[in-house]
């Protein structure tokens, strides 16, 4: 299914408005935080409250949420669970910003990430958002998880190693 995670996008103003509600949701939020993957995720209400909102989407468009959507979604708002601010610049460009005149992640440690699978993403995305100080850009975090493989990859490292010099 194609989901567009965009301000301006049904699926980014669903996306945005059920993380507002997860601010002032400080049970459902701590919840979802203690959850270790994205299975774990699929087991709370909270996330059940995002897919109810998404899942019509899919059917206006004459398609179904596989399994894989499925996924991905809990790892979108297990994540987002642990986000506390937002941030208009994409993941990338955060990570490769200069902090006492090093990048807040090393390049070893971009490249290391961006050969993650899937499977094992969502335990090392919560520690970019930490690394973060728990600011992230809703849209551009969502749309990574959703569409991660050999594209968004290629758009991370294009958005990072720019700004980096090792």
């Amino acid at each position: 299914m194609k989901l567009e995670f965009k301000s301006d996008k049904a699926a980014g103003e669903i996306l945005a408005a059920w993380w507002e509600a997860l601010q002032r949701d400080s049970g459902g939020r701590a919840q979802l935080r203690r959850c270790k993957n994205p299975e774990e995720v699929m087991l709370e209400p909270t996330f059940h409250r995002l897919l109810n909102r998404l899942q019509p989407l899919a059917e206006k468009s004459g398609e179904e949420l596989c399994e894989g959507d499925l996924y991905r979604l809990a790892a979108i708002a297990g994540l987002l669970a642990h986000v506390t601010g937002r941030d208009n610049k994409p993941l990338a460009e955060r990570m490769a910003e200069s902090k006492g005149g090093r990048p807040l992640f090393s390049s070893l440690r971009f490249r290391r990430l961006l050969k993650e699978p899937l499977t094992d993403l969502y335990p090392a995305m919560i520690r970019v958002i930490r690394q973060l100080d728990k600011k992230a850009n809703l849209f551009d975090l969502a749309n990574t998880i959703f569409y991660w493989g050999d594209t968004v990859r290629k758009r991370w490292a294009m958005a990072y190693f720019p700004k980096v010099v090792d």
